[in-house]
């Protein structure tokens, strides 16, 4: 059913892409998020990214929870460029008061001699609340994550997919009473309806069966408002960070058990670069 689904919402992207051909189109992603995951896009050397996402509760919930909104959790996150081939990023999360940092290289960027992009990500979380864990399971060691994923990524006029395998390790996971080790698949897909507005799709795929509920499913629309990035997302999954997007999906795209939210980006630029441009 979820493999059915998945090729139903890629073929209409797909053809959504070829109605939407535009050769002024260089990239078909707008931000460095596709919509949960990374893209192959990075901030620019002395460029801060100010990150703030919210996922409201489920919206199945309807109106006497205003449709998720008296659930909602959120993530405070920044992202600098140093250089323009390395981005650091920080991160603190409601969701277990989880805090987070990765970093971003890139290896090249698809151009007119290279037919695709390539960039690395590896990052770790470790959730900080308190009384949560088994005593035997509260240390930090305990409870530290981290992953590495290579994204891989095309852009084809108007339209972009994006693989980015990777290996994750967990910290200790209450709903499995273990912590795991396994690879990793993100799949991806971007349109851009015009300059300012694209569509993204986004799944992703932890290949252990230990892991409760299902993969990821996400969709988001990205819309360029001159200063700020605002990226509105539909998904079976609420989380902003990298473990428990793979291995903590609450929702279900059958049964309409979905999330809504957003990622608000602000770029501010702390080193002056003349080639920038608007």
């Amino acid at each position: 059913m979820k493999q059915r689904f998945w090729l139903v919402i890629f073929l209409v992207f797909v053809s959504g892409a070829l109605a939407a051909q535009d050769d002024e189109v260089k990239n078909a992603f707008q931000g460095n998020r596709l919509v949960n995951g990374q893209s192959t896009n990075l901030s620019k050397d002395g460029e801060l990214d100010l990150l703030i996402q919210h996922r409201f509760g489920d919206i199945s919930g309807g109106l006497y929870e205003l449709f998720g909104l008296d659930l909602a959790s959120m993530r405070l996150g920044f992202e600098y460029g140093l250089g323009n081939n390395l981005n650091l990023g920080i991160g603190r999360s409601t969701w277990l008061k989880t805090y987070d940092a990765f970093a971003k290289y890139s290896f090249v960027q698809q151009n007119s001699s290279f037919p695709f992009s390539a960039v690395l990500s590896a990052g770790g979380s470790v959730p900080t609340i308190r009384d949560y864990f088994p005593d035997e399971y509260d240390q930090f060691s305990d409870k530290f994550s981290w992953n590495a994923q290579l994204h891989l990524s095309k852009t084809m006029g108007s339209f972009a997919l994006q693989l980015s395998p990777g290996f994750m390790k967990t910290g200790y996971l209450t709903d499995v009473g273990d912590d795991l080790s396994m690879f990793t698949l993100g799949t991806g897909a971007a349109v851009r309806i015009s300059k300012k507005v694209s569509a993204n799709l986004e799944y992703l795929i932890p290949f252990d069966d230990e892991i409760p509920g299902d993969n990821a499913l996400s969709l988001g629309v990205d819309i360029d408002t001159g200063g700020h990035l605002f990226q509105l997302v539909l998904s079976n999954n609420n989380r902003m960070f990298d473990q428990a997007v793979y291995t903590n999906t609450t929702g279900n795209w059958g049964d309409g058990h979905l999330y809504f939210g957003f990622n608000l980006i602000r770029k501010f630029k702390l080193k002056y670069d003349p080639l920038w441009t608007e």
